[in-house]
């Protein structure tokens, strides 16, 4: 039994003592387990807004003329394309491809970036970090003894932290940072988090967290804010589909058998720790898929449970718990791409016994669905559709397709542009699109705005070189239509084609459902 005594505190471990927090040891760290009910705090998160420390997580600065360029080098993103002021979640892999960790890059200003890495791996991250910046212009520092985090999540938050900050929280973006004031106190405030909701991440000097934690509490105490801890943050990211280092990310695993291929920017220039690797990768028939299971009955699939197909092992359980949303045991496995592909079928076919997990020896009958389980409701808080009742992931024959997943309908010498089904699902809740202005020009194959969600931020990439005609204006003010309609509401631009004529490389939709069925 971990001697509490050897735990590092947090800045806020005497508030969790008073407030009779359930304590336990976390990577080195004494955190707060829970407060009361895990299943309350979930709930609240979910319906209101939930409170958490996370001053165990790790803080490196990577400063210095050559900073960006270090972290290029080191990571598998292009932190260098990074504006300062914006944050994209990458990893950092072994020359083998394996996973080091997966990371959110700050870049603060031109010449400062922060990463934070998990708890467990802080070390690791900073002497890769170290080590890669070589001789390179650039300096590298574990700053986690000098913040303590703290991170207000939920549909509530906005208007809780609205009253205490000098920030325009509405004109805050999501993946990006900003210097604030919140309670007094100055902060990094950041949109981001790690729940499936909206919500903030307040990296605060350590002495200040107390203040701001108190003021926090009390201004959001008539609006059903609660302290929320490591228990029920684990049920909200499985229910939001989020990867965890050491179940569904670890140094055996690529980005690649993680379905997160698309943060390996295979095309930046130079070189990059694991580059070869990880292109092979890329081009390889996959050995695993990462799934989503429902389970039929009310016994619960835990991490290393076999994944049984027709009585025989396909897989394994990486995280499972019993989801409060959705009232069901939930869990995300990994199986055989041919096991996934069946049980996909048999789901169509009306066949639901022949998918099961072995929960000590009793062969537990389960549903394979799309991740994530939950995604944030455009409407009531606290509602989401069971992803058994979310229809399949559709392809329609009269579109042309990209292999980064936009899709192009022409009408005339006119292409409606946006992204796949396919791409939103492996998004997660859409929550900003930054797009090309009207009358500037795209060129085919090139960056041309972004799309961020609750998991991460991607390109958007130009599939035609043209003019901008006309853009979604919108999803500028409801991003999820992309979620909830992909190929209508949710379209993006529509670009004058130069001479009426598409790009060459297009996909059509057999083409492309083959591709998707191969990528990762």
């Amino acid at each position: 039994m971990t001697d509490p005594h050897a735990l590092r505190r947090t800045p806020l471990t005497s508030v969790h003592e008073r407030l009779g927090a359930m304590l336990t040891g976390f990577a080195g760290w004494l955190m707060p387990l829970r407060y009361g009910s895990e299943t309350a705090e979930h709930n609240a998160v979910r319906t209101a807004a939930g409170l958490f420390d996370l001053s165990h997580m790790g803080e490196i600065t990577v400063t210095g003329p050559q900073a960006a360029a270090a972290l290029d080098y080191a990571l598998v993103g292009q932190p260098s394309a990074l504006a300062p002021g914006r944050a994209r979640y990458t990893m950092i892999c072994a020359p083998d491809g394996g996973i080091i960790d997966d990371l959110i890059v700050y870049r603060l200003s031109e010449d400062e970036f922060l990463v934070v890495a998990n708890a467990a791996n802080t070390p690791a991250v900073f002497q890769a970090l170290a080590d890669r910046a070589g001789e390179k212009d650039a300096r590298v520092a574990d700053r986690t003894a000098d913040y303590a985090l703290i991170a207000l999540q939920g549909p509530h938050a906005e208007r809780i932290l609205a009253p205490l900050t000098d920030a325009d929280l509405a004109g805050v973006k999501y993946y990006a940072s900003y210097p604030a004031t919140v309670a007094g106190t100055s902060v990094l405030l950041a949109r981001t988090g790690y729940t499936g909701e909206d919500g903030f991440e307040l990296f605060t000097p350590p002495e200040q967290a107390e203040r701001v934690w108190d003021a926090l509490s009390a201004a959001g105490a008539a609006d059903g804010l609660v302290p929320a801890g490591l228990a029920a943050r684990d049920t909200l990211r499985l229910e939001a589909g989020m990867p965890l280092y050491g179940h569904e990310l670890g140094p055996d695993l690529t980005p690649f058998d993680a379905g997160l291929g698309r943060v390996v920017k295979l095309d930046k220039p130079g070189d990059f720790v694991g580059r070869a690797a990880l292109a092979e990768r890329a081009g390889a028939a996959p050995q695993r898929e990462l799934v989503g299971l429902v389970g039929r009955s009310r016994r619960v699939p835990r991490h290393g449970y076999e994944v049984l197909w027709d009585e025989a092992a396909c897989g394994k359980v990486t995280s499972g718990a019993p989801s409060p949303t959705l009232g069901k045991p939930i869990a995300m496995a990994y199986v055989t791409p041919g096991a996934a592909l069946q049980a996909r079928q048999s789901e169509r076919d009306g066949e639901h016994d022949r998918l099961a997990v072995d929960v000590r020896g009793s062969a537990e009958p389960a549903d394979l669905v799309p991740l994530p389980f939950y995604r944030r409701p455009a409407g009531p808080a606290g509602h989401t559709d069971p992803p058994e009742k979310r229809v399949a992931m559709t392809v329609p024959d009269e579109l042309h397709y990209t292999r980064e997943h936009e899709w192009v309908s022409i009408a005339g010498s006119t292409a409606s542009i946006g992204i796949t089904d396919h791409a939103q699902r492996a998004l997660g809740d859409v929550v900003y699109v930054s797009l090309p202005a009207a009358g500037s020009k795209v060129t085919a194959g090139e960056p041309c705005g972004e799309v961020e969600s609750t998991k991460s931020v991607s390109d958007i990439f130009a599939p035609v070189d043209g003019e901008v005609a006309e853009v979604n204006t919108e999803i500028e003010e409801n991003p999820g239509l992309i979620n909830d309609d992909p190929y209508g509401a949710g379209w993006l631009f529509k670009v004058t084609l130069p001479a009426g004529e598409l790009t060459p490389g297009l996909l059509s939709a057999a083409d492309y459902e083959e591709f998707i069925a191969t990528e990762e």
